[in-house]
């Protein structure tokens, strides 16, 4: 069972890697709007704003999760007692709603993996915005 929270634990890690695309596409669209645009760029900058804004958020999210799976690799508690535990603290911390406490691990590992596929689409919007931006722009 600790494998498990290993594996997922690295690849929730990725999402260093994945927010720093993420910048490097949101200031390449920048430099884009700004040379390339005669247009009002007030749509397309609350666009690839936005979309930073979002895939930070996520970050965030999947960075938090990854640092609980890591605590629940380092601890030599068994896994039954740190969820209950975990659960607790969430729930004071009104960080979930009681609905969400008790889950099985497998659920929540899924949620974690759900996030990261999340975050993985978003950079790949980004990419695609600037895509379009350039071309656009470019060829005006």
């Amino acid at each position: 069972m600790k494998m498990n929270f290993v594996v997922v634990s690295q690849l929730l890690k990725q999402t260093q890697s994945i927010l720093k695309s993420g910048y490097l596409v949101f200031v390449l669209s920048i430099i884009t709007l700004s040379l390339f645009s005669k247009m009002q760029i007030v749509i397309p900058l609350l666009l690839v704003t936005g979309l930073l804004a979002i895939h930070h958020y996520l970050f965030i999210r999947i960075e938090f999760d990854r640092g609980l799976l890591q605590h629940m690799v380092d601890q030599p508690e068994d896994v039954e007692s740190l969820t209950q535990q975990l659960d607790q603290s969430l729930l004071n911390l009104k960080l979930i709603p009681s609905s969400n406490t008790g889950r099985n691990w497998s659920e929540r590992f899924k949620g974690c993996l759900r996030l990261l596929k999340i975050q993985i689409v978003i950079v790949l919007i980004q990419y695609s915005v600037f895509i379009v931006l350039f071309y656009k722009l470019a060829h005006r």
